[in-house]
């Protein structure tokens, strides 16, 4: 195939369709204490409602202590960059996880704490989306396939985690820990 036609198909544009919304507490960015840990994100409960065409796509999800959450970041244009930023001038968008990016797509691992297919209601803990963002898409975390215990991290990363206490210990993630309570079916 022609390299013409190669970079035609991946230059289209794609049309995304949420499957929901959040309802937080959070408006807007300065609303949260901390992105990450105490009193923060980690710490907060987050409800997200699916559309009602989408509510019954919950069945089978008992049993999964966390699901991946992917969400557009649909106030990434009034997010900043905070001043006493640890991230290193030459770190560009791709080597980080902030909200600006050419598609403002995040991805979230969260612990799911309850679900209601018959009513499209998603309770977790850890979600780090502000209120009214739009929710594209919910998958079983499997940690067989989502955990890489062996990766690394740039220096860089590693420092500023140890020094803000990001590090989390294995009994706080544990998939033995919680129970659920979603529709049993």
């Amino acid at each position: 195939m022609p390299a013409e036609s190669n970079d035609k198909t991946r230059r289209e544009n794609y049309v995304v369709n949420p499957i929901g919304y959040v309802k937080s507490k959070y408006h807007h960015f300065d609303d949260v204490p901390h992105s990450h840990g105490k009193n923060g994100w980690g710490e907060d409960t987050t409800e997200i409602i699916l559309y009602p065409e989408h509510a019954a796509g919950l069945e089978g999800l008992n049993g999964y202590s966390h699901i991946v959450v992917l969400f557009w970041i649909h106030k990434a244009s009034e997010w900043k960059l905070p001043k006493n930023s640890h991230k290193p001038t030459w770190v560009k968008v791709f080597a980080t996880r902030m909200p600006v990016r050419p598609n403002p797509i995040a991805l979230s691992v969260v612990e799911l704490v309850n679900f209601s297919p018959e009513n499209g209601e998603v309770l977790v803990k850890g979600l780090d989306a502000l209120d009214g963002t739009p929710i594209l898409d919910i998958k079983p975390y499997i940690a067989d396939f989502d955990s890489y215990p062996k990766a690394t991290l740039p220096k860089w990363v590693e420092k500023h985690l140890r020094e803000h206490h990001h590090v989390h210990d294995n009994h706080e993630h544990s998939h033995h820990e919680h129970e659920h309570h979603g529709a049993d079916k």
